[in-house]
């Protein structure tokens, strides 16, 4: 994550355009939020190569099919990429599904990890000489979902989870050698410490913090009311049980996710502020942080799970009269590229930058930040590496502080508990495998 996958893949497709002549189509799906930033890099780095950026509503999308797809005299196709989205390519599956492609790249492709998914059954059915899926973070909670991509690049190969699990899920006991090897012709991986030497550290601090004494009544007022179904166990309906998590989670964000103030409460700005910040033990602490660190100059990013807590921690900002930005699923398009470029200009005012954890978490870059701080843990933990990847990356000059706040006594400390379960597969699959040097070439790999 932040060690330049874009880049590396453009190259490659710059190498096959002059090296071999290959001229596409090549097709690239990316996240929105990663969509210009891959148009600027392609533009800096093969700038020769005609990409067309397929998006809009489906006017737009015609006026691109009409106007910037073929030559009417040859049938020749204008265009050597097409770069487009995820959602778009669902909503044109027939008509990209059509066409021959020469290459199809994947970015943040963990969300091929589900083999039974829409997108996953789209993509793979699309007609392609050669695939590559670029992703930080390959596994993510089970040895099935990386299995899934494997299937995706070579269905050949990998044709069954039964057999691939009954070969390698016992890797325990063989310390998944046998699953190492035959990975390495298939995963080219490089680590912070090999691409960048001078990269600074990363410092993770957990700061625990006892609830509010209205969250205590909350939280325990949500355990009284739901103890029926909560003392059924594993018996009990799993999306109940979900919902009541997610109960006790906004409980343990701050008390206004469960019962917001009225309007009229407060006499005043200082009042609503300290009512605010007491409703929240996370926000307390956050408080006293964020003061020592605007005086220390340093640089915030916020992360959190919930658009509802985004926009408490706003109005926090603006009552602190702290300048901040902020990114999440609702903003698209040029609004989100002012809001990065903002933050990101050289001698910016801003101080924080709220982003939620899956629409900020992927392919930005905010190495003008130097801390971070995770609001509330996800129950999957690389979408939170993810999020701390958007300022420990190629660029950063300081040392990035990492601040994870988690309430006592709560879910989130399962939550943490949990994580640490799946990082221990992700560290014992990819994390110890050696890579050092190698690349797919020198491993020997077949197209797919």
């Amino acid at each position: 994550m932040g060690l330049g996958k874009t880049i590396q893949t453009i190259s490659f497709l710059n190498y096959l355009f002059h090296e071999h002549q290959l001229y596409g189509p090549f097709l690239l799906v990316v996240p929105l939020s990663t969509l210009t930033s891959w148009q600027r890099e392609i533009q800096t780095w093969a700038p020769q190569m005609n990409a067309v950026v397929y998006l809009g509503d489906i006017t737009s999308r015609n006026m691109i099919r009409t106007h910037e797809w073929m030559h009417p005299q040859t049938k020749r196709l204008k265009f050597n990429i097409l770069l487009t989205t995820y959602e778009i390519l669902l909503k044109d599956k027939s008509f990209l599904g059509g066409l021959n492609w020469v290459f199809i790249g994947v970015d943040e492709a963990h969300r091929l990890k589900n083999d039974d998914s829409l997108l996953y059954k789209t993509l793979i059915d699309f007609k392609s000489n050669h695939r590559l899926l670029i992703t930080g973070t390959p596994l993510q909670n089970s040895l099935k979902e990386l299995w899934s991509l494997l299937h995706f690049i070579m269905p050949e190969k990998f044709s069954s989870w039964e057999d691939f699990e009954e070969e390698h899920g016992k890797g325990r006991e063989f310390g998944y050698a046998s699953l190492h090897k035959e990975l390495e012709p298939f995963l080219l991986r490089r680590v912070k410490k090999d691409v960048e030497k001078s990269l600074p550290a990363k410092v993770e601090q957990i700061l625990r913090m006892e609830m509010s004494a209205l969250q205590k009544q909350y939280y325990k007022w949500i355990l009284t009311r739901n103890y029926k179904a909560l003392s059924k166990g594993s018996k009990g309906s799993t999306s109940g049980f979900l919902n009541i998590m997610m109960e006790l989670k906004k409980c343990c964000n701050h008390c206004y996710l469960i019962k917001p103030p009225d309007d009229n409460e407060f006499y005043n700005k200082q009042e609503a502020l300290q009512h605010l910040i007491r409703s929240s033990g996370k926000l307390i602490l956050l408080d006293k942080l964020l003061i020592r660190l605007r005086e220390r100059g340093n640089r915030v990013l916020i992360f959190s799970q919930m658009v509802r807590m985004l926009d408490i921690l706003a109005e926090y900002l603006k009552y602190r009269q702290f300048p901040f930005q902020r990114l999440d699923g609702s903003i698209k398009g040029e609004l989100r590229k002012q809001a990065l470029d903002h933050f990101n200009a050289e001698g910016s005012e801003d101080f924080c930058f709220l982003l939620s954890t899956r629409a900020g978490g992927l392919g930005i870059n905010l190495a003008s930040a130097d801390t971070v701080v995770i609001f509330d843990s996800d129950w999957n933990p690389q979408n939170d590496l993810q999020a701390q990847a958007r300022a420990h990356r190629i660029g950063q000059k300081k040392q990035v502080n990492i601040y994870r706040l988690v309430t006592k006594a709560s879910v989130e400390e399962d939550i943490l508990e949990r994580a640490k379960k799946k990082m221990v597969l992700d560290h014992l699959v990819i994390q110890r495998m050696d890579t050092t040097g190698k690349t797919v070439l020198h491993t020997g790999s077949t197209p797919s």
